[in-house]
């Protein structure tokens, strides 16, 4: 065996160790996390069925969403319109304008990242249930 054919072979061996590093899209369906935010508590979850997303802040909210390798979309979110102490409604609204702009997503050890272009984040952490209303 040559030395050029051993190193094409042991690149592609490295290469295939490393794996497809995307998270998988499939471990969204059904999932529900949180996030804890200034004066609110987020909950977000994903049809099991369906590529809607749906949740609570003060109001209860829902929409689609789109996932491509580690890219995310969410569409526009349809809310309930009540209101709530000013610090949650001011969080609520953050998080929406937040959502319309997230690009990517990372899902690992039960905890889901939301980034956008910007390099914003917010973490969420995996629960096998939402937090029922206050």
């Amino acid at each position: 065996m040559n030395i050029k054919t051993f190193a094409i072979g042991a690149c592609m061996l490295s290469l295939a160790a490393c794996g497809d590093s995307a998270p998988d899209a499939a471990a969204l369906r059904g999932a529900n996390f949180v996030s804890e935010q200034p004066g609110a508590t987020i909950a977000l979850s994903f049809e099991p069925e369906e590529m809607k997303a749906f949740g609570r802040v003060v109001n209860l909210y829902n929409g689609p969403y789109s996932v491509d390798g580690d890219k995310i979309k969410f569409g526009e979110m349809a809310s309930t319109m009540m209101m709530g102490p000013m610090e949650a409604m001011e969080t609520e609204q953050e998080y929406f304008r937040f959502l319309s702009t997230v690009e990517n997503y990372e899902l690992s050890d039960g905890r889901l990242v939301l980034k956008d272009a910007a390099g914003k984040e917010m973490v969420f952490t995996q629960v096998d249930e939402l937090p029922s209303e206050e």
